[in-house]
């Protein structure tokens, strides 16, 4: 899942910012991570890590608060160095300080190069620590709209120290200008980078090994069971669909593909209560993404609030149409042409509506897929990701305050 397709990289990005490549032997790449679960955050920076160590030669680590998940067996088979440092914010006074001056005392003995960070508390932790830490730089990704937000006083503190910002969407740009002030001029947008493996099992045997008869019409929505997405509203939009299709003597089924949060007990007990049985399944976590992505017919997507959408873009790269809800992510992922896709957030009608559209008329579905698939490729490609944060890291490795 996280190979570069195209061989070797330019030499316009090996040679990002003056650093050559014999130049980032020895130098030292840091991620901090808030979770060592897996999530959309979480999966771009394995990408990048695993680029920077081994077409780089970069010496990489990647930190987590929590304890290791799915995050660091993937790291492991990437031979990429991954450990939990653990640093609660919502800690007492005394427990934090004392907890800072742990982390301080890490961060001192690895003495990072740069910092690269991935969510709310770690772009704060980093911010704030960077100089001490001995690195010479840090970057505050912004990969979200704005969640688990801290007093204005450790975030105004954390954005002053911080040299460089980065936004993988509109919304996440919108916030770190208007939420925390960050001038415009400091702040650069680099989107997802999306790669997919083949798939290594097909359509018909992944089918047969879940119960779904080819015929059966399937849609798919890729996104953790938590409080940030919105399942509730495709589930109600599901159980149209299902009246809906049954009409016209079709069978459908609905694929929930995410880890189990919060959500997940009452997200089980919805469906119950719609009485929407075999017709949705949750999955919990899939490993093997393509393949489940090339056994659907559509991707949909559910949510109120969203950076740039993982779920969505694996989706697109696999070549689905895709129904989903208004936000600005989605627009930011479907582009302008793929606009008349988005319904309005919670409004599971016109969802459902989109979705019997496209799940009915193949033509149409295959012509959205195809256009997704195009979109990823132009816009949401592995190596622009990779070549653009590859620039900023370099600028700050030239940093030599």
């Amino acid at each position: 899942m996280f190979g570069l397709s195209a061989g070797d990289m330019t030499n316009t990005l090996l040679t990002a910012g003056n650093i050559h490549p014999q130049d980032w032997s020895g130098k030292k790449i840091l991620f901090l991570l808030h979770w060592l679960e897996l999530g959309g955050a979480e999966r771009q920076a394995l990408h990048l890590a695993r680029h920077l160590r081994e077409h780089l030669g970069a010496e990489v680590e990647v930190w987590g608060f929590e304890a290791p998940g799915q995050v660091a067996r993937m790291c492991e088979k990437l031979r990429i160095a991954c450990r939990q440092v653990a640093f609660n914010f919502n800690d007492g006074r005394i427990a934090k300080l004392a907890s800072l001056m742990r982390y301080v005392l890490k961060l001192r003995q690895f003495r990072p190069d740069v910092l690269l960070t991935y969510t709310m508390y770690p772009n704060l932790l980093a911010g704030l620590l960077w100089r001490i830490a001995g690195a010479r730089g840090c970057v505050w990704q912004q990969r979200d709209e704005g969640r688990m937000r801290r007093s204005s006083l450790i975030e105004g503190r954390a954005v002053a120290f911080t040299p460089a910002f980065i936004a993988n969407s509109t919304a996440g740009w919108v916030f770190l200008q208007q939420s925390l002030r960050v001038p415009a001029d400091r702040i650069r947008v680099v989107m997802n980078g999306v790669d997919l493996p083949t798939p290594v099992q097909g359509r018909k045997a992944w089918r047969m090994r879940h119960g779904i008869d080819d015929r059966t019409l399937v849609g798919c929505m890729v996104g953790n069971l938590h409080q940030y997405k919105d399942h509730e509203t495709l589930l109600r939009a599901w159980r149209i669909v299902v009246d809906e299709l049954r009409i016209q003597g079709l069978c459908s089924v609905l694929l929930l593909a995410g880890r189990f949060e919060d959500t997940h007990e009452k997200l089980k007990a919805l469906a119950l209560n719609l009485e929407l049985g075999r017709n949705v399944r949750f999955l919990g976590s899939v490993n093997e993404i393509s393949e489940l992505l090339a056994s659907v017919d559509l991707g949909v997507f559910s949510s109120r609030n969203e950076g740039c959408p993982n779920g969505v873009l694996e989706c697109m790269a696999s070549g689905l149409a895709v129904a989903a809800t208004d936000i600005p992510g989605t627009r930011d992922a479907l582009g302008e042409e793929g606009q008349s896709m988005l319904t309005p957030p919670g409004d599971h009608m016109a969802l459902a509506a989109n979705i019997v559209r496209l799940l009915c008329d193949a033509d149409l579905c295959r012509q959205e897929g195809e256009r997704n698939r195009r979109r990823v490729a132009q816009v949401f490609s592995l190596e622009r990701m990779c070549a653009q944060m590859t620039e900023v890291i370099a600028g700050l490795l030239n940093n030599k305050g």
